[in-house]
């Protein structure tokens, strides 16, 4: 081998070590085995020759001296592929600098993020083992317990009764009244569905005519009302009463946790899986950010479902910044390649903002609206806008519209960056059936029946309706009827009415809108009485002695006192 031009020479000694008081250890082939043979190691492979590697010194330099006393069970060392080229083929090298991390003599995971301090720390603190992090997967791993051992429903009879029940683990309970239709109509689902859940979930009933009391504390207002209880979390379940519905949705919120992901291949197949998926990337041994995110997860019940990794090849796919220690992403419509929304957690990021992003982002973009949907998309706590488009029976049409409503939605999703919202304001893409809900859809929005010589696109019936506010549009700003067939105007009316600058409709006449701004009063009266009752009092009492004083003012002022009653009866 010839001799190394001089300034060859200096640059390799400069990577080797390019600043007095940092040591960087070198590895060879005599001694490589034995030094990653015990251990966490963190070996970069590099060539003088390669302009990325002299740019990485001062980094990788960086990085040894804070591993020192941050990450001190972290070794760093080097290889020199120049000069221990058969080294770096075995160790399968391709390219520098290629950075691998060791455990015990064997490659774990090769480092492929940003070659910045901070994402390099990050990486290396994921695989230091301590206390807090083994206690977190302990606690995802911990077997459920068993319930319903006999697989019979449970008669509650008495508060007691009921509070030991939801303590023990996941209860489906059922509120009803004996001389109820509907509730003697789902009787035998609800002993079939105990069977079908036994060692899972207990199944309980409730008689609200025997035990009035307990069921006005849970406040239920009409039977028979279902409702699932974990955790300390009330859910009511609004979905379809088929035994297959009813096990489907029990059997997913019982689960109620976080998932693992294994691989990063994982991802692709559980975002086809599923309609709306949450992952959770976090970096941290922090065993609050888990907690927290378990305790903000409850209130879904499993669904949508919760992935969890620390693989910084997501860090770096998903663009985390490098300052969050943890990120919750949000992929829906089995896209896996732009999340629909994100949060990240940075210096400023509360842990309690978790749960109403959980919840606000657990809506799909499009899908269809039916009796099991209706609630958790019309009444969804972010309180979208949501197009809805009539599709009638004739199936080649239907198809039509529902392929060409799909398109849409994609290209709204599209249009705003994934996350489907504009000026603040969520937009959902649902379709009808119009024989169906054709009555519904007439006495909301004013939605004719379709006849059978409207065959085209162009006769799809189309309004977009903000239902926490119970009015709809049905024309754009020319007052033309909204089509599915132009994207361009109908995304144009979308932003408009997200802006509040479109003119709507009442889904409610005038006497109905009265009636329900008084109930709105009178249940905010009712709130604060509730919540304010020595107040309460005091306004109620203060109120009364004013109306008895003003009375007695008013009355007292057309009595004559003796003295004006003698001088009238006086001649002069």
């Amino acid at each position: 081998m010839g001799e190394l031009p001089l300034s060859l020479l200096v640059t390799a000694l400069a990577l080797v070590s390019s600043a007095a008081g940092v040591q960087l250890q070198q590895l060879t082939p005599a001694n490589f085995e034995e030094s990653t043979g015990k251990g966490l190691w963190f070996v970069e492979h590099f060539s003088p020759y390669c302009v990325h590697c002299r740019r990485f010194a001062p980094t990788w330099e960086k990085l040894v001296e804070a591993c020192a006393t941050e990450i001190p069970s972290v070794h760093l060392a080097q290889v020199d592929c120049s000069v221990h080229g058969d080294l770096c083929d075995v160790n399968n090298v391709k390219g520098y600098p290629t950075v691998f991390m060791y455990e015990d003599g064997k490659m774990l995971e090769e480092y492929k993020g940003d070659r910045q301090l901070d994402d390099l720390k990050t990486f290396l603190k994921r695989f230091v083992k301590d206390e807090s992090k083994v206690s977190i997967v302990e606690v995802d791993d911990s077997p459920p317990p068993v319930l319903n051992t006999k697989g019979e429903v449970l008669s509650i009879h008495d508060k007691a009764t009921f509070d030991s029940t939801l303590e023990k683990g996941p209860a489906f309970v059922k509120f009803y009244a004996p001389w109820c239709g509907h509730c003697k109509k789902l009787r035998p689902t609800w002993i079939n569905l105990a069977a079908h859940l036994q060692n899972k979930v207990t199944i309980a009933e409730v008689d609200c005519e025997a035990h009035g009391s307990l069921c006005a504390s849970q406040k239920i207002q009409g039977y028979p009302t279902l409702i699932f209880f974990t955790n300390g979390v009330r859910s009511e379940y609004t979905g379809g009463r088929r035994l297959d519905q009813l096990r489907a949705f029990a059997e997913t919120a019982s689960e109620g946790r976080l998932h693992p992901l294994h691989s990063d291949a994982e991802l692709a197949q559980h975002v086809e899986d599923h309609d709306v998926l949450y992952l959770f990337l976090y970096s941290t041994s922090n065993g609050d950010i888990i907690k927290s995110l378990r305790e903000a997860s409850i209130p879904l019940l499993g669904s949508p479902p919760v992935y969890t990794s620390h693989s910084q090849e997501l860090f770096s796919r998903y663009r985390v910044p490098s300052s969050a220690s943890w990120a919750l992403l949000a992929f829906k419509d089995h896209d896996a390649d732009k999340p629909a929304g994100y949060l990240h957690g940075l210096s400023g990021t509360a842990l309690g903002s978790m749960k109403p992003w959980l919840m606000t982002h657990r809506t799909p973009s499009f899908l269809e609206l039916s009796s099991d949907s209706f609630q958790s998309v019309m009444n969804a706590p972010q309180k979208p806008l949501v197009l809805i488009a009539a599709l009638p029976g004739d199936k080649e049409l239907r198809n039509k519209a529902r392929s060409r409503l799909e398109q849409l939605s994609k290209e709204w999703k599209s249009r705003t960056d994934g996350s489907g919202e504009m000026n603040g304001k969520q937009v959902v893409f649902t379709w009808m059936d119009a024989e169906k809900w054709k009555d519904w859809l007439k006495t909301m929005y004013g939605v004719k029946k379709h006849h059978e010589d409207e065959d085209d696109l162009d006769d799809i019936k189309v309004v977009v309706a903000d239902h926490s506010r119970l009015v709809y549009y049905d024309q754009d700003a020319s007052g033309h009827k909204m089509k599915l067939t132009s994207s361009q105007r109908l995304f144009a009316t979308l932003q408009q009415a997200t802006a509040g600058k479109l003119h709507y409709k009442h889904s409610q006449n005038g006497v109905e809108r009265l009636a329900r701004y008084l109930n709105h009063k009178l249940a905010g009266v009712e709130l604060y009485v509730t919540a304010h009752p020595f107040k309460s009092v005091l306004f109620i009492v203060g109120g009364i002695a004013v109306v008895f004083y003003l009375l007695f003012r008013w009355l007292g002022s057309g009595v004559p006192n003796d003295r004006d009653y003698y001088k009238s009866a006086r001649l002069d």
